[in-house]
């Protein structure tokens, strides 16, 4: 009896092609670039408006920065021109939390920037950061596969492809892009640089920063529950560059409080309204954060709480409880979930030490497919 030929069996000669596509020297460019055309273009397809409303807009931004509300561009170029001013906006409206995001407008200062290469500058950001993304997800996987895989569910979400759709001028392509730089670099020196460049970003990166610090902190620990051991020498220098960076951002933002009078400022009632608004669609909110990419998280989780892994679930638990904490408490909640997008690297050396491979590309492809359908909820 003949037998029937496996559904499987066209992943399986795509993926025999796709290895073979991948089998070259500039394979990481080949790698993005699919993914991209992907998870671009089935966006592009399925969601026409974005054309339409977003990228129309952008132009007509261009062409006449401030003529239209909710576009920021035209704030940060303003910024730059009165950075170390007391700002007289209203508690808690954006314009007052760029107050100490500071990266942006001094790069507008020292290069002359304004609307159309301060996008321009963030779409080649964005391909450096996607650069570092598949580098550190080829290293946790060490497949070409399965990293495309990853990636093109990445790009699928905003997390992965801020730096195209970001055209509001909230500037997140710029500070994904050094937060995964500063992940990507071992040198202590550029570890203090590219998280400086973060934090000063958006204060949003200093909360998630916790990410790099567990990337380096967990071998660490597990060593030392392991041999009951400690040295001073086993603390890697990336961790305790991260550690200055933290305490000199800190002091830098306190002296620039008692030297210029800059503050943020907080409004108590606005912030109950944000979270009692926020609170009534919090599943919604939660869901189309991350779209699919929830499955390789709740997996990862899964397989730790399984295994007993009760060290690592409760370190990274609570960083990412910290991450959907910050993302309920403001209006964003697409933003501030996507500034744990380090998470995703914990999650995915859990799952590929936990699962089979088979499990692994089942759960990546369907992580991609979930994502592709959703359109991209934002902020």
């Amino acid at each position: 009896m003949q037998q029937p030929p496996s559904l499987a069996a066209p992943i399986y000669r795509f993926e025999h092609w796709l290895s073979a596509f991948l089998d070259n020297r500039f394979w990481k460019i080949r790698l993005i670039g699919l993914a991209l055309l992907i998870s671009i273009g089935s966006f592009l397809v399925l969601n026409s408006i974005f054309i339409d409303r977003g990228f129309r807009y952008l132009y007509e931004e261009m062409i006449q920065p401030g003529k239209l509300d909710g576009f920021f561009w035209d704030d940060i170029i303003r910024q730059s021109e009165h950075m170390f001013e007391p700002n007289t906006y209203e508690p808690g409206t954006h314009e007052a939390n760029q107050t100490f995001r500071l990266t942006i407008p001094m790069l507008v200062y020292f290069f002359r920037l304004g609307v159309a290469k301060l996008y321009l500058l963030q779409l080649v950001l964005g391909f450096v950061y996607l650069w570092a993304v598949t580098g550190i997800a080829n290293k946790v996987l060490k497949d070409k596969v399965l990293t495309f895989y990853f990636l093109t569910g990445f790009t699928a979400i905003y997390a992965g492809i801020a730096f195209f759709i970001g055209y509001f001028g909230h500037c997140d392509g710029y500070v994904f892009c050094f937060m995964a730089l500063a992940l990507y670099f071992r040198n202590p020196l550029l570890v203090i640089l590219f998280s400086q460049l973060a934090f000063w970003c958006d204060e949003r990166a200093l909360i998630n920063s916790s990410y790099i610090g567990l990337w380096y902190l967990l071998p660490v620990l597990q060593t030392v529950v392991k041999t009951r051991k400690f040295e001073v020498r086993q603390i890697p220098a990336p961790l305790v560059a991260l550690v200055v960076s933290v305490l000199l951002y800190g002091a830098v933002r306190k002296w620039l409080e008692l030297t210029y009078g800059m503050t943020v400022g907080h409004d108590a009632s606005w912030s109950a309204r944000t979270l009692a608004w926020s609170m009534s669609y919090v599943g919604d909110k939660m869901a189309r954060g991350l779209e699919g990419m929830w499955l390789i998280l709740l997996a990862a989780f899964w397989a730790l709480a399984v295994r007993r892994q009760w060290l690592e679930l409760v370190l990274l638990g609570g960083a990412w409880t910290l991450t959907m904490v910050v993302a309920v408490l403001v209006a964003d909640g697409t933003r501030s979930l996507s500034f744990g997008f380090m998470m995703f690297f914990f999650a995915m050396a859990i799952i590929q030490r936990y699962l089979t491979g088979g499990q692994l590309r089942l759960l990546l492809l369907s992580s991609i497919a979930i994502s592709l359908l959703y359109s991209i909820n934002f902020p």
